[in-house]
């Protein structure tokens, strides 16, 4: 056994506990354990629909500052987020989690959403102590309800919201749709709307991934545009996020139909351009579960492929690019939008 395994079973034990028996009928308060990625965010969703369903009178969740977007719509709602830095911040995970014990009592439900076992999830729930605990990470902690284990054995057999849909559904908490979401307020929607307008009929050509295999350079980008715009005759809006955002304004001059938004960039702002777009074009990142939470037709453009993150919208297309993006054939990646463009409805009207 090494040290690091040797580490993790020593802190599982320090931690670990005897929960009450499960019972979702006896769910009144909530803690979603979720401080990863915007993906990984917006997969949790059916965890929070199953709870609203069943009436919990407080939900808490715990996110990173790159994910906390996505659940702004629903602070309204009186859903608390409550933001960390990244999840190896473990005084911080700590920190919150006696936070809301001291100001809420003992929680009913913790869901320990990251589905990798962890020093920080063990550090959260061990720390919260909840009465009852559920998870797809595969721990074996006795703090964990046993009917978690049959589903995190079959977790890589379909997206994380589908399981998380089943898991809420044999639980006994509510039976909801296993999708992605990322509802955006009402005062984004209202802002970056009308610029969207004023463009005409669209499409969105994501270039940015989180890392670096997942990016499309300047150079190739200036290559892919004009013949995507050739064969699709739309106006093509390039979303970025702040380090991106001298390459999208470089194409917007280049390019008469290429355009960056004039504002601030974030991820709700992106949602807006993606929600009413005709199509995606865009690596495998956040903007793929974006299109398939509001179902817009989608060309994944991958460099290896991920089954269980591959697009969700009813209409996809995905092409497995060999070596890095920025070496993407452009006949591989025309192939690809024709398959894709094949498969759309006739554009209607307004």
């Amino acid at each position: 056994m090494n040290r690091r395994r040797v580490g993790r079973y020593l802190l599982e034990a320090w931690y670990d506990y005897q929960p009450e028996p499960f019972d979702p009928g006896a769910i009144r308060s909530a803690v979603i354990f979720m401080p990863k990625s915007i993906g990984d965010g917006m997969g949790i969703y059916p965890v929070i629909r199953a709870l609203q369903a069943r009436g919990v009178e407080w939900l808490g969740i715990v996110a990173s500052h790159r994910s906390a977007p996505v659940y702004e719509a629903l602070k309204p709602e009186g859903v608390d987020v409550f933001q960390v830095s990244h999840d190896r911040d473990y005084r911080a995970v700590r920190g919150i989690a006696r936070e809301i014990r001291r100001s809420r009592g003992q929680i009913d439900l913790c869901v320990e959403a990251t589905t990798l076992i962890s020093s920080p999830s063990i550090y959260f729930v061990g720390t919260l102590r909840a009465r009852m605990n559920l998870q797809l990470s595969g721990s074996r902690m006795k703090l964990y309800a046993p009917l978690c284990n049959q589903h995190a054995a079959h977790y890589q057999e379909a997206s994380p919201p589908q399981n998380w849909a089943w898991l809420m559904r044999d639980a006994g908490i509510a039976e909801v749709p296993g999708r992605f979401e990322l509802p955006v307020p009402a005062a984004i929607e209202d802002e970056v709307k009308p610029w969207l307008d004023n463009l005409g009929p669209y499409l969105v050509f994501n270039l940015d991934g989180s890392v670096c295999e997942r990016q499309i350079s300047l150079a190739k980008a200036r290559e892919m545009i004009p013949e995507i715009h050739r064969t699709q005759g739309l106006a093509i809006v390039i979303p970025f996020d702040p380090a991106g955002r001298a390459k999208a304004e470089a194409l917007a001059e280049e390019f008469p139909y290429v355009h960056a938004y004039p504002g601030e960039p974030s991820i709700l702002r992106t949602a807006v351009m993606i929600k009413h777009a005709r199509l995606l074009i865009s690596p495998n990142t956040a903007a793929i579960h974006i299109a398939s939470a509001y179902d817009i037709p989608t060309l994944g453009l991958y460099h290896r492929l991920e089954p269980v993150w591959r697009p969700r919208a009813s209409v996809n297309v995905v092409t497995l690019i060999e070596g890095p993006l920025t070496e993407t054939p452009l006949s591989q990646c025309l192939d690809a939008l024709r398959r894709l463009t094949e498969q759309l409805p006739a554009p209607t009207l307004d």
